[in-house]
């Protein structure tokens, strides 16, 4: 037997000798306690709640802000729709002419069924639970709309007719201030609350439409005795030297005064404010002067515009008033804003009616 042949034979006797020895038992891995899978469990129960309510939450805001963005386009082009009736209204007694005097009463039946269809839309409008109160005012200012477009017809008929301008001025001036009132009506208990209800609720994606039907001016006294005898042909006609200048333009709240030719910061806002003073530079004094705001944001073709009426302003005096209803965001280019006082009925020049000024918002 060769020294290979020993070798192997020693390793197969220590193979056999290894196989037949007894093992011990094998050692099992530590197992968890009862108390920590528990724990466990209820973590991943936790989690999952948790998960579960963001989900839901997310879910229910969305359709929140998806209601009240359906319901609030709605309302503004409601809005839209009864606005324009006021401004047709507007620019008719202001600047009564013969065609004027001959479709009077066809336009003011006109302006009343307008109305009435668009009350009609508010009321149609169903408004969400959080809104629910705030919505029955909205309604109810479309109704004012309406009652005072029904009596605004007859006092205006009635007055032309009239011997008496400042008697039958009266009445239709107490006309165009429940028109006013509902301007009055839809801020204090429609629109201030319904953007509280939206803060309250987290929303600040959605904003409540703006409304103005006529200018206060417009419903005074001796407003519409000058109307009154422009609509009949009469003691109105236009003598003397008329014109009114463009004073300056402060933007509020901060009395900051625009220049010209520079380039003006003001803070951003969705509800900006701007007063204008105009100078009486005639022989007579002037009433329910228009003053007209437009603002035309960068790469914009279309401006936003807002105008406001000065009620009355003597030869030599400046007066002021305020222009609401304009809308900015903050942007890297300057935005164009255009102020344009008058020009008044007889006036001949009116080259210094209007500026344009440069403003960077921020």
């Amino acid at each position: 037997m060769s020294f290979f042949e020993d070798e192997e034979e020693d390793q197969f006797f220590e193979e056999e000798t290894e196989a037949r020895r007894p093992r011990g038992p094998r050692r099992r891995p530590p197992s968890q306690s009862p108390l920590a899978r528990v724990l466990i469990i209820l973590v991943a129960v936790v989690v999952l709640v948790l998960i579960t309510s963001l989900g839901i939450k997310s879910c229910l805001d969305k359709r929140k802000v998806s209601e009240y963005q359906d319901y609030f386009s709605q309302v503004e082009q409601v809005v839209a729709e009864s606005d324009a009736v006021g401004k047709q209204l507007s620019d008719m007694l202001q600047k009564p002419d013969e065609s004027v005097r001959q479709q009077l009463e066809a336009k003011l039946q006109e302006f009343q069924a307008t109305q009435e269809q668009v009350t009609g839309k508010a009321a149609a409008i169903k408004a969400p639970d959080a809104l629910k109160k705030e919505n029955e005012w909205f309604v109810a200012t479309m109704q004012m709309r309406t009652r005072g477009l029904t009596g605004l017809r007859p006092a205006l008929l009635n007055a032309i007719e009239a011997k008496d301008n400042q008697a039958a001025a009266s009445q239709v001036s107490y006309e165009l201030m429940i028109l006013f009132s509902s301007d009055v009506t839809y801020q204090v208990f429609f629109s201030e609350p319904a953007q509280r209800a939206l803060e309250n609720d987290g929303v600040t994606e959605v904003k409540v439409p703006q409304t103005k039907f006529i200018e206060p001016a417009l419903a005074s006294q001796q407003t519409m005795v000058t109307v009154l005898e422009r609509l009949k042909g009469g003691a109105a006609q236009v003598t003397g030297l008329h014109g009114v200048a463009l004073v300056s333009v402060k933007a509020k709240p901060s009395g900051m005064t625009l220049e010209q030719g520079a380039e003006n910061e003001l803070k951003a806002s969705d509800s900006l404010v701007f007063e204008v003073e105009v100078e009486n530079q005639g022989e007579a004094t002037e009433t329910n002067v228009k003053v007209l705001i437009s603002l035309t944001a960068p790469g914009s073709p279309d401006p936003r515009t807002a105008e406001a009426f000065v009620a009355e302003v003597a030869p030599g005096q400046i007066a002021s008033v305020e222009v609401t209803g304009l809308a900015a965001e903050a942007g890297g280019e300057p935005a164009l804003l255009k102020v344009e006082a008058g020009p008044v009925p007889g006036e001949a020049n009116s080259q210094n009616n209007i500026a344009e000024y440069s403003i960077r918002f921020i």
